[in-house]
């Protein structure tokens, strides 16, 4: 689902060839996605010592179950979780400040595995995983040691372990390539490598425009990233040039010019910009196949933290922070749980709202097959 932008839209478009084309006498088995759910990460707040959580909300029942991940365990993900996701019929979560990755079995969140990634890659290289893919059966999880390693989902050994650039973060593997977001952790060394698999060299793309980058998309031969940019001196440390930037050829250019988080799903890319040292917020959503971009503006959000869109139903999720009010002024409130909103895939319509956990930053679904006859 992560491979390609455009996958959900050729899956359907391949059913409906097949539709017209059966007859009665010649039914036809199809594999579809299918969603039933959304997984809300939330990292917690280091500083306070919170712990991370996960949210999980049922479609079925419209009904959000918090501590999902504590409740089905008996025990709290730690600080810092950071990304999650499925794959087949696991859901892996990455915990930062543990340097683990939890394996758990996708239907009940039950651990199968803690993976320690210092202990799997060596206590420097393995250090604060960041961001997970997976790709023909091995998942692949960024650290801040400047690596991605590739753990096979059977018996989790270490397959490979890739050098990339400086603190990566968003990963995606197609075409036997790994492409790596090198944040560089915002200080000017920035870059994304793009590493042959089978031989594990890196042939990274260094641009001016490359300053921050943060997950990356790929729709045909094009390459999408979100891009925190850089910040300012103090006292405002105003972030500058953020957005979403496409790698077409030799050229990277700014798609999106104002954007501090993204989901894309389908031929779409939603963003928000929330900038540090802004108090403003805008929302836009990019057409990728014909390059044209139009604002929207989702009721209810008081500081946005995350987005996501269900690559099934189109529906779009955003996580936001509560605003408090004291003698210093209004700010989101970082110490407490946070709320999601769900719209619409054209997010005119809000159709329900509910809590998650503390520092809510990263959306993901509970995406499987179904095989329908037609």
């Amino acid at each position: 689902m992560k491979k390609n932008l455009f996958g959900l839209l050729s899956l359907c478009m391949g059913i409906a060839l097949i539709s017209s084309c059966n007859t009665e006498s010649d039914p036809v088995i199809v594999e579809v996605p299918v969603s039933d759910g959304a997984y809300i990460v939330g990292s917690g707040n280091m500083s306070a010592g919170i712990d991370g959580s996960l949210t999980y909300y049922d479609y079925a029942s419209s009904t959000a179950k918090q501590n999902a991940f504590a409740s089905a365990n008996g025990k709290s993900l730690g600080l810092t979780a950071n990304d999650a996701m499925r794959y087949g019929n696991k859901f892996y979560i990455v915990v930062d400040n543990e340097h683990t990755v939890f394996v758990t079995d996708a239907k009940n969140l039950k651990i199968i595995k803690a993976i320690n990634t210092a202990e799997l890659m060596g206590e420097a290289d393995g250090a604060h995983p960041r961001c997970i893919t997976a790709y023909e059966g091995n998942i692949y999880v960024s650290t801040y040691g400047g690596y991605v390693a590739a753990i096979d989902t059977v018996n989790y050994n270490l397959t490979k372990k890739y050098k990339a650039g400086s603190y990566p973060e968003g990963l995606l593997v197609t075409g036997g390539v790994l492409f790596v977001a090198n944040s560089d952790y915002g200080n000017g060394n920035a870059s994304i490598s793009q590493i042959n698999l089978s031989s594990g060299n890196d042939n990274p793309i260094v641009n001016q425009n490359i300053r921050n980058p943060q997950q990356l998309a790929i729709a045909g031969q094009d390459l999408y990233f979100l891009d925190y940019g850089q910040y300012g001196p103090a006292p405002t440390y105003a972030q500058e040039n953020a957005g979403v930037y496409c790698i077409s050829g030799n050229s990277v250019n700014r798609v999106i010019p104002d954007a501090t988080g993204w989901a894309c799903a389908g031929t779409k890319i939603y963003t928000y910009n929330s900038p540090y040292g802004s108090s403003s917020t805008t929302y836009s959503v990019f057409d990728i196949a014909n390059k044209s971009m139009s604002s929207f503006n989702p009721e209810g959000i008081d500081s946005p933290a995350a987005i996501g869109v269900d690559p099934v139903s189109g529906d779009v999720f955003i996580a936001s922070y509560h605003l408090t009010t004291s003698d210093w002024g209004t700010y989101a409130d970082y110490f407490s749980p946070g709320y999601v909103n769900i719209y619409d895939n054209n997010v005119n319509n809000m159709k329900n709202t509910f809590t998650c956990g503390v520092g809510p930053t990263r959306i993901t679904f509970n995406v499987s097959s179904a095989f329908v006859e037609y």
